[in-house]
């Protein structure tokens, strides 16, 4: 059974902390970046990125992924450690990626398989992360993730005349999915079905999944986002901002899956 090189990283870096060698390389991070200081262990510095990602705070995110890959361009074992790290947690940004790569490469007449570009892509995050151009201190995750989708085509010889951007997300990608309309009911199996694909591709995380399954509860009328905002202790425009960017990644992967 072949192994999908996305999924590697997380695999990889699963293994490096369990045995202990994560760990072991954050002195050397804290050395090389001295913000790292402030962590007592890798799991306390993933636990951090976790928090800034699910509260969207862009300066803590944006502190500790330049601090890791500042280290992970240093050369020696414990910098691949940290890449790997970065590596794993753009994995769901990468799933995209491969969907725009296989759309660009028909667009331009050539024939690529979806095992051929997620093997580019995975190849391309690596060489990003090792190489990532250290003076952009802010938008880090936006700009690697640019950094990859432009190095990704490069890598498939993808002239710029074939790329453009996804369509706006139409609603009936997700009610198509949810089939159960009668306010009150649960969401359908269906639903809960395409969402746990989408977690399982790396497509969305675990809490982009359970906020759209908040939204599309009730089926056709999705759940206000002021709703939302109210039983999260969250402000609209920040709920609303998460509904759209996961609305727009599932339905790109969907929509990828479908004409592969």
């Amino acid at each position: 059974m072949s192994v999908d090189p996305l999924h590697v990283f997380a695999a990889d870096f699963h293994r490096l902390h369990a045995c202990g060698a994560a760990e072991n390389a954050l002195p050397r991070w804290q050395h090389l970046a001295p913000t790292l200081t402030r962590f007592g262990s890798v799991s306390a510095l993933v636990s951090e990125l976790d928090r800034a990602e699910r509260d969207v705070d862009y300066d803590t995110a944006d502190e500790v992924l330049h601090a890791l890959l500042l280290v992970a361009g240093s050369g020696g074992e414990a910098s691949r450690v940290a890449a790997v790290l970065v590596a794993a947690r753009m994995v769901p940004a990468a799933g995209p990626v491969v969907g725009q790569l296989l759309s660009a490469t028909r667009k331009c007449g050539r024939t690529l398989s979806v095992a051929g570009a997620r093997l580019t892509v995975a190849g391309c995050l690596w060489e990003r992360v090792r190489c990532y151009p250290l003076t952009r201190t802010t938008r880090v995750a936006g700009n690697l993730r640019a950094e990859l989708i432009k190095h990704s085509l490069i890598a498939e010889d993808v002239h710029p005349r074939c790329t453009g951007r996804a369509a706006p997300l139409d609603p009936a990608v997700l009610t198509a999915v949810a089939q159960d309309s009668d306010p009150g009911q649960q969401a359908s199996e269906e639903l809960v079905r395409v969402l746990g694909w989408a977690v399982g591709e790396h497509v969305l995380s675990r809490a982009q999944s359970d906020l759209l399954l908040a939204r599309w509860a009730h089926g056709t009328a999705p759940v206000a986002t002021r709703v939302l905002g109210e039983r999260m202790g969250l402000a609209q425009r920040t709920v609303a901002h998460r509904c759209t960017r996961a609305e727009q990644l599932l339905a790109d992967a969907v929509r990828d899956a479908e004409a592969a």
